[in-house]
C-alpha cells in the first residue's frame, strides 16, 4: 500500500507476531495467560483501519495529534513487550537444546521461564491490553473512520540520477565565479567574501557546489576547503575543521589559539578557497574570532557562506550580497517534469496529458528545486491523471504557518507505512552528515524495520531497496566529495521533515528534549573527553532502542567506563549499541549480556582485548562489528549461540584462529576475515563452507595451516556467488609449494568474483613465487 500511515506496519508486525506459530506454541507450554494474545489482537485489529485517516488530520486536528502520539508510545511499549517474550521464547529452546544434548532430558521438563518472569510478562500483557482497548474506544470519540486505501502502480525505482544537472541557475553561477575571480580586492584584507542569501531549499548549497567544483576555481586557487556549519556554530569546532581539511591531518588540541595560529601558518601566502555552509550566526565577534586567520592568505583569496538571514551576510560579506531567488515557473517545471518523467515509463501521450496538471503542481512548489525534486520523484510512481490531480488538490497544500514545506509534507505522506518509518529514523543524524548506505540498512534491520516475509528477499536487499526509493524521491541526494566518492545526504529542511514527523522517539543529545521517557533512538556527537557529567540525563530513558554516538571527523575518542559499566545496561530494551572509536574501552562489563535485544553491536576502532562470555547470550545480534580492534585475539568459545548474527566484521584484527563453533553460525552474509586454525585447533579451511550466504569480502588468513590441500575444496567458494573479493594469505612461507599450489586451486571461487589479492611475494614460497 503506498501512503499507508507510519503506525500501519507496527500494527501488522504486532498482529503477525501474535498469530505467529512460535508464540501460541510458547503460550501453551507456560503459564502465561493466553486469552490475553486474543485481546491484545482484537485491539490492534480495531485500531489499524482508521490509521490512515487519523495521520490525514493529525496536522490540523489536535485530539487526532494526541491521540496518534499516545498510541505509538502504546505500540511501541507492546512491540517491546513482545520482544521480550520472543527472547525468553529462543532461550528455553537454545538452553533446553544444550541439556538435552547432553543429558537427553525431555524437552517439555525444562521449559519454563521463572515464576517471577511470567507474572510479571502476565502483569504487563494486562496493563497493554486495557492500554490499546482504551485507544480503540476513544478512535470514534474523535470521529475516525475507516478509509479506503488504493493502491498505486509504481515503476521500478533507480537511485541513478545527476544531482549537478544546473536548472535554471547558469546566470546566478557566472556572477558568482566573477567574484571568486576577480582580481580586484573588496576588503582591507586579502580575503574576499561572497554571502549567497537566499530561503531554505532554494539552491544556495548546490550553487555553492557549482562554484566549487568549476575547473577554473581548481586552477585559480592553491587550496580549497568546504565545512559545513549549520545551526550549532562554534568558533572552536569550525575552527578545528578548517585546519584538519588544510593539514589533512587530525588536531586533538583544545585550545583555540593554538589552532588558529596553525591555521594562520597553513594559509599564510597561499591563494585559498573556502567555503562556510549554512551560517546562522550573526555575531560581528564570533565571525571576527573565525575570520582573524584567514586574512593572512595571499592577495585574491576568497570565501563563499551561505544562509537563510541577511544579518548574517551583512556582518561577514565584503562583495555586494548575493540574493539567491527561487526559480522561474518555467525552470520549475522543468525540473520537476525532469525526476517525474525519468522513468522513461511515461508515453508521449501521457506526458502530454499530465503535463498541465504537473505545470500547476510545479507552480506550488513555489521556485524551491528541493519541493520540485521530491514532487517529482513522487510523481515518478503515478501514472494516471486521477492520480496527479489527487496531488494537486491535496489538503496539505493549504495547511497556515507550517514549518515543513507542504510538498515535503506530500512526499513524506505518499510513502509506504515501512519507508515512513525508516525515513523518520535518519533524523536521529545531524544536519550535513554523510549517511553510510550499508550502515543505515543494517540499522533498520536491528529496529525491525524490514520485513521480507512476502518478497522472498533478504531483509537486507529490501533495505537497499527502501534506500534506493528514498533516493529516487530526492529525500535522501547522492553527492560526490573532493575525490569523486558518492555520499549521501538529507537536505536541511528534508532533515527538519523528518524530525517533526518522528515525533518524541527520536532524539539528538545537541537539541532539547521535552519529555526524556518517551525516547527510543539517542544519538549524540562524540567529543575528545565524553565525561559522565554529558550522560547525567540519559537515566531518564528507561525506552531506548539506539545509542548511536556520531563523529563528523576522524579523531581519538575517550568514553567515561561509568558509562559502560553502570549506564548502559539498565538500557534493557537496547537494540543499538555503537560505540566506536572509544579508544580507551578495553573490556565490557559482563552485565552486556543482559542487553538482550541488542541486534546491532559496533566495536570498532577500540582498544578491546576480549568479549565477555555473556554476550554469546544475545540470541538476537544480527551484527557485530569488531573491525580495527587491533588487541582483539579471540572470540567467546561458545559463539555458536549467536544463531541469528548475519554480520561478523573482523577485520584488521588480531584473532589467532576462529572457534570451533563458529560453523554454526549459518545466517551470516559478511565474514570479512577467517583465521585457519593449526591441525586439531580452532577452525579448519573446509568450515567455510558452511556458510551458504556468504558475500562481500572475504580474506582467509593462515592458509600454511591446511596441511590436506582437500580441505579447502570444502570451501566451496565456487558456489557463492555473491562473494566479490577474495584474498587468500600464507602467514609465513612453507617449503611444501605443491601444497601451496593445490590448496589456491581448491580456493577456486566463482565467476562474479570482482577482485582477488595475492600478495605472492610476502605469502609463498620462493618456488611457487617463481612458477
Amino acid at each position: 500500500m503506498i501512503g499507508s500511515a507510519f503506525l500501519s506496519a507496527t500494527v501488522q508486525i504486532l498482529v503477525e507476531k501474535l498469530a505467529s506459530k512460535e508464540f501460541l506454541d510458547y503460550f501453551k507450554k507456560t503459564k502465561f495467560d493466553d486469552s490475553l494474545l486474543e485481546q491484545l489482537g482484537k485491539s490492534l485489529l480495531t485500531i489499524q483501519p482508521v490509521l490512515d485517516v487519523a495521520e490525514e488530520k493529525e496536522i490540523n486536528t489536535p485530539s487526532v495529534k494526541q491521540w496518534l502520539d499516545g498510541l505509538k508510545d502504546a505500540l511501541y511499549d507492546a512491540e517491546d513487550l513482545l520482544n521480550h517474550i520472543s527472547y525468553d521464547s529462543l532461550r528455553c529452546q537454545m538452553e533446553n537444546t544444550q541439556v538435552a544434548s547432553k543429558t537427553k532430558q525431555v524437552w517439555n521438563f525444562f521449559f519454563s521461564p521463572s515464576t517471577n518472569n511470567y507474572e510479571e510478562i502476565n502483569s504487563q500483557m494486562k496493563k497493554m491490553c486495557l492500554n490499546l482497548k482504551h485507544f480503540a474506544e476513544n478512535k470514534d470519540i474523535i470521529s475516525l473512520q475507516t478509509k479506503s486505501v488504493g493502491v498505486s502502480r509504481r515503476t521500478p525505482s533507480t537511485p541513478m540520477f545527476n544531482e549537478f544537472v544546473m536548472v535554471g541557475r547558469k546566470d546566478d553561477k557566472d556572477k558568482v565565479m566573477n567574484m571568486l575571480l576577480s582580481q580586484s580586492n573588496t576588503s582591507q584584507n586579502n580575503m574576499g567574501v561572497v554571502a549567497i542569501v537566499g530561503m531554505g531549499g532554494v539552491g544556495k548549497t548546490t550553487l555553492a557546489q557549482l562554484a566549487y567544483n568549476d575547473e577554473k576555481v581548481e586552477h585559480h586557487f592553491d587550496l580549497k576547503e568546504w565545512a559545513c556549519v549549520s545551526e550549532d556554530f562554534d568558533v572552536f569546532r569550525v575552527t578545528k575543521a578548517l585546519l584538519e581539511s588544510v593539514t589533512s591531518k587530525t588536531w586533538n588540541d583544545s585550545n583555540l589559539d593554538i589552532l588558529r595560529v596553525e591555521l594562520k601558518k597553513n594559509l599564510r601566502d597561499k591563494k585559498f578557497f573556502i567555503v562556510l555552509d549554512d551560517l546562522w550566526n550573526s555575531s560581528y565577534s564570533d565571525w571576527d574570532e573565525l575570520a582573524s586567520p584567514l586574512i593572512y592568505g595571499k592577495n585574491g583569496s576568497r570565501m563563499i557562506i551561505t544562509t537563510r538571514h541577511k544579518e548574517v551576510a551583512d556582518v561577514a560579506c565584503t562583495f555586494p550580497i548575493f540574493s539567491l531567488d527561487p526559480l522561474s515557473h518555467e525552470d520549475g517545471w522543468f525540473l520537476l517534469s525532469k525526476h517525474a518523467f525519468g522513468s522513461g515509463d511515461f508515453s508521449e501521450t501521457q506526458r502530454r496529458k499530465l503535463e498541465p496538471i504537473g505545470r500547476k503542481i510545479a507552480r506550488k512548489c513555489g521556485g524551491l528545486p528541493i519541493a520540485a525534486k521530491s514532487l517529482g520523484g513522487l510523481l515518478r510512481s503515478k501514472v494516471d491523471t486521477e492520480e496527479w490531480i489527487e496531488v494537486l488538490n491535496n489538503d496539505i497544500w493549504n495547511l497556515q504557518n507550517d514549518n515543513i514545506f507542504p510538498a515535503l509534507r506530500l512526499s513524506y505522506q505518499y510513502l509506504s507505512s515501512q519507508l515512513k518509518r525508516c525515513f523518520s529514523y535518519c533524523s536521529i543524524f545531524p544536519k550535513d552528515y554523510p549517511l553510510d548506505r550499508k550502515q543505515l540498512v543494517l540499522l533498520w534491520m536491528a529496529e525491525g524495520f524490514l520485513d521480507h516475509s512476502q518478497d522472498r528477499k533478504t531483509m537486507e536487499e529490501v533495505g537497499d531497496e527502501f534506500f534506493a526509493e528514498l533516493l529516487s524521491r530526492s529525500l535522501i541526494q547522492q553527492l560526490h566529495d573532493d575525490y569523486g566518492k558518492q555520499i549521501f545526504v538529507m537536505h536541511d529542511l528534508v532533515n527538519d521533515l523528518a524530525t517533526a514527523v518522528s515525533g518524541r522517539s527520536c532524539y539528538r543529545h545537541e537539541f532539547g528534549a521535552k519529555s526524556y521517557e518517551n525516547v527510543r533512538h539517542l544519538s549524540y556527537n562524540k567529543e575528545t573527553y565524553d565525561v559522565f557529567k554529558k550522560f547525567k540525563t540519559f537515566d531518564k530513558f528507561k525506552r531506548l532502542r539506539s545509542f548511536l554516538a556520531i563523529e563528523f571527523r576522524w579523531a581519538e575518542y575517550n568514553l567515561s567506563r561509568n558509562v559502560v559499566n553502570y549506564l548502559l545496561p539498565t538500557f534493557g530494551r537496547l537494540c543499538v549499541l555503537s560505540l566506536s572509536k572509544y579508544i580507551n574501552i578495553t573490556t565490557l562489563p559482563v552485565k552486556v549480556g543482559n542487553l538482550v535485544q541488542l541486534r546491532y553491536l559496533d566495536l570498532s576502532h577500540t582498544e578491546i582485548t576480549s568479549l565477555p562470555d555473556t554476550i554469546c547470550n544475545l540470541y538476537h545480534l544480527q551484527t557485530l562489528i569488531l573491525s580495527e580492534c587491533s588487541k582483539l585475539t579471540e572470540l567467546p568459545e561458545h559463539v555458536g549461540k549467536l544463531i541469528n548474527l548475519r554480520h561478523l566484521y573482523l577485520d584488521w584484527t588480531s584473532i589467532i584462529e576462529m572457534p570451533k563453533q563458529i560453523s554454526e553460525l549459518e545466517n551470516l552474509q559478511t565474514l570479512n576475515v577467517f583465521v585457519v586454525g593449526k591441525k586439531n585447533i580452532g577452525s579448519t579451511v573446509g568450515e567455510i563452507g558452511k556458510f551458504p550466504n556468504l558475500r562481500g569480502e572475504l580474506f582467509i588468513k593462515n592458509l600454511q595451516n591446511v596441511i590436506d590441500f582437500m580441505e579447502a575444496s570444502d570451501t566451496n567458494l565456487k558456489s557463492k556467488e555473491h562473494i566479490e573479493e577474495l584474498a587468500p594469505q600464507w602467514g609465513k612461507k612453507t617449503d611444501d609449494t605443491l601444497n601451496e599450489r593445490n590448496v589456491l586451486d581448491m580456493l577456486q571461487p566463482s565467476a562474479n568474483l570482482k577482485i582477488l589479492s595475492i600478495d605472492l611475494a610476502a605469502t609463498f614460497s620462493q618456488g611457487l613465487a617463481n612458477s
